[in-house]
């Protein structure tokens, strides 16, 4: 009795959980974003340290306050919260 109950409790909360998920993609090449005043820097200063492999790569994709990086770094930013989009390719 008690497994059953319990495997019910679990299938309800994972189906519960997947119908609200809104999806998101990684924005677009070209993609500019700008960090929100008085958040985190963690973005930023993943952008700078991610500067030499972007140039060993021939260049990266994406924009973070002017700094190339990678559109997986702006979305993260993005979807935390801590960034603003400026221009969208």
């Amino acid at each position: 009795m008690f497994l059953v109950l319990s495997t019910t409790l679990m299938c309800v909360l994972i189906a519960s959980g997947c119908g609200k998920k809104e999806t998101t993609s990684i924005p677009a090449a070209g993609t500019r974003a700008a960090t929100k005043a008085g958040k985190s820097d963690v973005f930023r200063q993943t952008a700078r340290n991610i500067q030499n492999e972007c140039e060993q790569m021939g260049g990266c994709t994406c924009f973070l306050d002017g700094l190339q990086t990678t559109c997986g770094v702006v979305f993260a930013c993005l979807d935390a919260g801590f960034c603003e989009l400026v221009r969208a390719s």
